[in-house]
């Protein structure tokens, strides 16, 4: 009789084991916080002298800032994205050379660590659009599509604010 109540219990916990193992996230767990873009106005509005309040002073280009937070137990990589306001998105890094700002895309993205974060922000990592179709003007909103290389397609919506 005990060897059968022992037998059960050892099944039973095995079960248990077998769910709580596949209840745990093994891959990535990517989220995404505080999504917001700098004013940006399109070629045309620059070539009619109108200014854009708190632009980036390139006309055609804007950019998206975010924090990049990886729950997950398997590092994922941000690849690129696409949206209606721009006809490019890349992943782009600013960084100083002496007294020289450059920019420069990064071709095989951006990772963002197992059980850690990436902030891009206005001076780093950016997500950057190129050929702006419409101005972006503080208060406005639009949806991005950010692709993940595990994740797949994540939609954001940043707010357009003056940084």
């Amino acid at each position: 009789m005990r060897c059968k109540v022992i037998s059960r219990l050892a099944v039973v916990g095995l079960l248990l084991a077998g769910v709580v193992a596949c209840g745990a996230p093994s891959g990535p767990e990517v989220r995404v916080d505080d999504a917001w873009a700098r004013p940006a106005m399109t070629v045309g509005q620059m070539e009619t002298g109108e200014s854009a309040e708190g632009g980036m002073g390139m006309a055609g280009t804007g950019a998206v800032f975010m924090l990049l937070v990886n729950d997950g137990a398997e590092a994922d990589r941000l690849l690129g994205g696409s949206t209606d306001v721009a006809e490019v998105v890349e992943i782009h890094e600013t960084t100083m050379e002496g007294e020289v700002m450059k920019m420069r895309m990064l071709p095989d993205g951006l990772e963002i660590p197992a059980k850690g974060e990436v902030l891009l922000k206005p001076g780093g990592y950016h997500v950057m659009l190129i050929g702006i179709k419409q101005d972006l003007k503080p208060g406005d909103r639009f949806t991005v599509d950010l692709e993940f290389e595990k994740s797949g397609s994540v939609t954001v919506e940043p707010e357009v604010r003056n940084p």
